[in-house]
């Protein structure tokens, strides 16, 4: 068993920046491997979301992968300190609190909790990938973006949608993001989900780079008594967090 996880190791480390693709052939001069063990390992990785087939018959690295890479950096770097500040807004408010990260145009939740008592928002889990301009979480770290970054991400649009009420039309993104910067928190007002509103704040690195967002989600009736008193403290606890972030 030991030898049987190590080769799986040893192919996916063959996996880089320089050489994001590989033939099962490749692989096998390579790690000097029969060609049918290399094919049933590599098709047992794609069946866990490890590996991808590409369209050319090669692979590629799967999101089960990006997920593993993503959870590693937040427990060496921050995950911690984000989960006091998460159980902490979670029993003051009883509500469901997120920490997310953004890759490209997708937002990816990373940690969650839910309250014992109350609502417990059960739209999302952990690793599920969201379009980050229909989210608080995704509006907070994207209104961090330059002009040329963001239609990096989205061109000239038009943007998918999730609810009625999701934003469509990239100048409209370009509005709410400045309001996000001017106010200091992301609000998603049922574009993701109908019936659920969710408060978000950028959380950055010791360079100023804002790499992760943390997030509030609630049902969308208490969002005229309580959203103000949701926002401020998310903000809050993500000031703290960048304030002692690596």
């Amino acid at each position: 068993m030991i030898d049987g996880l190590e080769r799986a190791v040893r192919i996916l480390d063959l996996f880089s920046s320089d050489a994001p693709e590989w033939a099962v052939s490749d692989v096998c001069r390579a790690l000097d491997l029969p060609k049918t063990t290399v094919w049933d390992y590599m098709q047992s990785m794609v069946s866990l979301g490890l590996l991808r087939r590409t369209g050319r018959g090669r692979y590629r690295l799967g999101w089960h992968a990006f997920q593993l890479g993503l959870r590693a950096r937040m427990t060496s770097e921050i995950s911690e300190p984000a989960w006091t500040e998460m159980r902490d807004l979670v029993a003051a408010h009883q509500e469901t609190v997120q920490l997310t990260s953004r890759h490209h145009g997708e937002v990816v939740h990373l940690e969650k909790i839910t309250p014992r008592t109350g609502v417990r928002i059960n739209a999302t889990r952990v690793g599920e990938r969201l379009p980050a301009h229909c989210t608080a979480a995704g509006k907070a770290m994207l209104a961090h973006l330059s002009p040329r970054e963001l239609r990096g991400v989205y061109g000239d649009g038009p943007l998918g949608s999730l609810t009625a009420r999701s934003l469509t039309a990239l100048p409209a993104l370009e509005a709410e993001l400045s309001a996000v910067r001017e106010r200091g928190y992301a609000l998603d007002t049922e574009e993701a989900f109908e019936g659920v509103c969710s408060v978000a704040a950028p959380i950055s690195n010791r360079h100023g780079d804002v790499s992760w967002a943390l997030s509030m989600s609630f049902l969308e009736y208490r969002l005229p008594t309580h959203g103000e008193t949701y926002a401020r403290a998310v903000a809050d606890a993500a000031r703290r967090l960048s304030e002692h972030a690596p």
